[in-house]
């Protein structure tokens, strides 16, 4: 999916959600799953959000949770973003089993849409090759997505 086309997929669903919910998860490795540790997958996808946006999340406020979970927190003027990687959970359906971390990014800007955010943090992300992402609005409907996600959506 070219710019233009992944910039269409989010702005389409601008007047239906305000937010963009990115599902991430490692890719699979020579078509086998990425082995799966959760505090370097939280530390590395920590380290990119940071350089791909340009900011750093506030560690202090990066805490273990009870469940094994991580969550960072980043505020601004002009953005917020959230980030909380957990194990995934036995029996999670497909596709939801692949990505884990919840990444969510809100403009408090008058002159750039949180779809916009939305759309170039999915896009930068998915340049790196070593994420799985799936975009869906608040409501539940697919954005776009990297990898197949299949039809049932």
């Amino acid at each position: 999916m070219n710019e233009s086309e992944v910039s269409e997929s989010f702005e389409q669903h601008e007047h239906s959600s305000k937010d963009f919910y990115l599902e991430v998860g490692p890719a699979d490795t020579d078509g086998q799953p990425a082995p799966w540790d959760s505090a370097a997958f939280a530390e590395q996808l920590r380290r990119d959000v940071e350089a791909v946006l340009s900011l750093t999340f506030d560690v202090s406020r990066g805490i273990v949770d009870p469940t094994g979970g991580y969550t960072y927190w980043y505020e601004s003027d002009e953005r917020s973003v959230s980030l909380q990687v957990s194990d995934p959970e036995e029996g999670d359906p497909f596709p939801f089993d692949k990505v884990p971390a919840l990444l969510i990014i809100r403009s408090r800007s008058e002159e750039v849409a949180t779809w916009e955010l939305a759309a170039g943090l999915y896009r930068d992300l998915c340049s790196l090759g070593t994420y799985f992402i799936l975009a869906e609005t608040k409501h539940g409907d697919l954005v776009t997505a990297n990898f197949d996600v299949g039809d049932d959506w």
